[in-house]
């Protein structure tokens, strides 16, 4: 009998390992990270953070709904210059909508610079300034 339950209880251990691993979702995301005068470049891939740090060399913010372009941020970084990230304001169907869109130099091309691995990416803009 002791037998027999020991293999009853084996085999539920055994049939729990058995079934195949859920695939957990991973994190994805590219973000400008602003906080007074200091700049972060984050990249999120497949749960894996990484950034690249800068200092902002302008910040220009226009509160007018009616101007094409909502804010504008330089960042400069060790790794890849110059960098500025445009937000501009398009008339949609549903209202006013804005596309963030990324104007770079040559550097971002070197392995060095994590900004360029995001060039496709949509980007956001956290701007902690106040």
């Amino acid at each position: 009998m002791q037998q027999s339950l020991m293999t009853i209880v084996l085999l539920v251990l055994l049939s729990g390992c058995a079934q195949p691993q859920v695939e957990q979702p991973k994190a994805n995301g590219s973000y400008l990270v602003i906080e007074n005068g200091q700049a972060w470049a984050v990249l999120v891939a497949d749960g894996k953070r990484i950034e690249e740090r800068g200092t902002v060399v302008d910040a220009i913010r226009l509160p007018s709904e009616h101007a094409a372009v909502a804010a504008s941020y330089v960042i400069e970084t060790p790794n890849c210059g110059r960098v500025q990230w445009l937000t501009e304001r398009r008339d949609a169907a549903e209202g006013v909508t804005s596309l963030m869109s990324l104007h770079y130099n040559r550097r971002l091309d070197e392995s060095g610079c994590v900004i360029g691995a995001g060039l496709s990416r949509v980007w956001t803009v956290l701007d902690y300034s106040g």
